[in-house]
């Protein structure tokens, strides 16, 4: 029975290795000063582009502000983004591991390779984990899945598709995802704006 006696130390080890592996709730990074200095309120430090079946979109983004076709927002003080979103007026706020606004929860957990989001975003459940390596994840409830591989520096590139459901037909293609400036740090990215752009561009 003596080997009891290492039980406690050994189940306090396995823990330990446990938490160590578990992902951790991000850290949202707001910009250094709750008003932009002159000249700096649409600064551009990281980009997320994509292209797929023969349409491109792209939103830009910076320490106050994230731009691009359908999103326009800016930093307002307190963890809240303001702004226009899909042609409404729309309002996002940011804490750590948590990013809320128009019909959208997302939790986002960091992990050492990459950031796992997950939730709702614009009333469409996803569960998307992006990182320098790969891109992969769903929409839908699964009906919408990505695989995207590295393809050059600053690239990840694999198939898009969507199954038939409800009326919608089913689509294919292949996918580019293009992460320029700051972006290719990620996880290392500036939040919620990496986030907010991200999501704008996947279909």
């Amino acid at each position: 029975m003596r080997c009891l006696r290492h039980v406690p130390a050994l189940v306090a080890l396995v823990a330990a290795a446990l938490s160590a592996c578990a992902p951790t709730a991000a850290l949202m990074t707001p910009p250094p000063s709750m008003k932009p200095p002159a000249g700096q309120a649409d600064e551009s430090t990281g980009e997320v582009a994509l292209s797929a079946g023969g349409m491109g979109s792209a939103v830009t983004y910076g320490p106050w502000s994230l731009k691009g076709e359908g999103i326009g927002l800016a930093y307002a003080g307190g963890g809240a983004w303001a702004g226009t979103w899909n042609g409404a007026p729309a309002r996002f706020t940011a804490s750590t591991g948590l990013i809320q606004g128009p019909g959208t929860l997302l939790t986002i957990e960091q992990r050492d390779d990459g950031l796992r989001i997950h939730g709702t975003w614009a009333g469409r459940t996803v569960d998307i984990t992006v990182g320098r390596l790969e891109l992969s994840g769903s929409s839908e409830q699964g009906r919408c899945t990505y695989r995207l591989a590295p393809a050059g520096s600053t690239g990840l590139s694999g198939p898009i598709g969507c199954s038939a459901r409800d009326g919608s037909p089913a689509t294919s293609s292949q996918g580019t995802l293009r992460l320029l400036g700051e972006a290719v740090l990620v996880p290392s990215v500036l939040l919620p704006q990496f986030v907010l752009a991200l999501l704008s561009v996947l279909p």
